[in-house]
């Protein structure tokens, strides 16, 4: 069996969805179909999630929930246009559902629950409510029994349609991922039938290696390993969510990254190994608004849990580092900007405990990562990033390279984050 979850962009509208039923329907072993909601269908248009989240605030501001006319009108638009019975009924439902204030999650759940609601009758496929299967516990993770409970709920040899992002928390309440988290449901639903492979079907082909808003043409990449998409994942790449691989990757069901306006396109394959050495880099990838906390200490390797107490003193304030960089007599974390609340009163909290020689808040700095199993064993990769960096006299004013094996990152001022990127990926792109 082949489990196959398609994103908002591939069920945005009718069209979409057309090209959808002609991908199911190539291939008899892709049974089990994961549905995002809606996505949007041009640049001025909303998504379905969004405008859902919209109607829970007015109702919890004490009004109707009026934007709900808007999903009415998109999933009539589509019923209409494929020429299947309306959801009129359902819609009503949740609409009393969420202005009877059933909550946030309730409310953002709706937009898979209704579109698998809606192609269950188009495809011809069993309907399986997520909140029936997928349990999470209190703190949000997957219970063992969401699988053998999915498992048991496939029999024969139709389809079946599972809408994507949510479950059920234990106390039967829906419970939501974060967003992209129809990712998520995909692999659990790979996992609990043991899929051949997981196809996750979106509106590129494959992962490229480098943002297409600001590097102009960049590759896709044919294959990379579940490491690696998660190292991508943690400085940005947002192309497959990174708590995803975790249900697939001790059972080694591969990725498939597809293209559904181009479905004869291979993608990329994310996989348990690779030879690293055919391609060293997978992928060139940043944030920006980082504050780099910068402190230092003369002999600071002479006071014992130093590191300890300036970590639980940010803790105090709400701030959980990313990203380390050690010295002799110095530690530099950088943390988002959101977490950054009251700067002064936070460094006369650190200098009072900790008595340092230096203590700094640098702000707006953007973080750049190398990814690849063979960044730090192929030779030159890190001289070409610091070559093409100095060629656009671009600073770099932050290094970590061995915290992970699989990563080179870079600090630099965020002003200059578009431009170091794509000089970044020049320099290694094809490495």
């Amino acid at each position: 069996m082949i489990v196959c979850k398609f994103g908002g962009s591939s069920v945005a509208d009718a069209s979409q969805i057309f090209k959808v039923r002609e991908i199911l329907m190539s291939d008899s072993r892709r049974r089990l179909i994961v549905v995002s909601a809606p996505g949007k269908r041009n640049n001025s248009d909303e998504k379905i999630t969004d405008i859902l989240y919209r109607c829970h605030d007015e109702v919890a501001e004490g009004n109707k929930a009026g934007s709900f006319k808007i999903i009415r009108a998109r999933y009539t638009e589509i019923c209409n246009t494929l020429g299947i019975d309306s959801i009129s009924t359902i819609l009503d439902e949740v609409e009393s559902g969420i202005e009877e204030g059933r909550g946030p999650d309730y409310a953002a759940s709706r937009g898979e629950y209704l579109a698998a609601k809606m192609l269950s009758g188009f495809f011809g496929a069993e309907f399986i409510d997520a909140a029936e299967v997928i349990r999470l516990t209190s703190d949000g993770r997957i219970e063992e029994s969401s699988y053998t409970g999915l498992k048991d709920r496939i029999k024969g040899d139709g389809l079946y349609i599972l809408p994507g992002f949510y479950g059920s928390d234990p106390d039967g309440n829906i419970k939501t991922f974060s967003r992209g988290g129809s990712d998520i449901t995909g692999a659990i639903a790979a996992r609990a039938v043991n899929a051949e492979v997981y196809e996750n079907w979106t509106d590129v082909s494959g992962l490229l290696m480098a943002d297409p808003r600001i590097v102009r043409n960049p590759v896709a990449v044919p294959e990379l390993t579940y490491k690696e998409i998660r190292e991508l994942a943690s400085i940005g790449a947002n192309v497959f969510h990174e708590e995803a691989v975790t249900p697939v990757k001790d059972h080694n069901i591969p990725i498939n990254i597809r293209n559904t306006n181009d479905p004869d396109a291979p993608g990329t394959f994310i996989v348990a190994d690779r030879d690293y050495k055919k391609k060293a880099v997978v992928g060139v990838s940043g944030k920006t608004s980082y504050t780099n906390i910068f402190i230092e200490k003369l002999m600071l390797n002479r006071y014992p849990g130093f590191r300890e107490r300036f970590l639980e003193l940010l803790g105090k304030a709400g701030i959980v580092p990313e990203f380390e960089s050690r010295g002799f007599d110095s530690i530099s974390f950088l943390v988002s900007d959101k977490q950054i609340n009251s700067p002064d009163t936070l460094l006369r909290e650190i200098a009072d405990q900790l008595k340092p020689d230096l203590l700094e808040i640098r702000e707006s700095f953007a973080v750049i990562g190398i990814v690849g199993s063979g960044v730090i064993d192929k030779t030159g990769i890190a001289a070409a990033a610091f070559s093409a960096l100095s060629k656009e006299n671009i600073n770099i004013r932050f290094i970590s390279f061995g915290g992970s094996e699989l990563t080179l990152l870079l600090g630099i001022d965020a002003a200059f984050y578009r431009d170091a990127l794509t000089a970044i990926y020049k320099s290694v792109g094809n490495v």
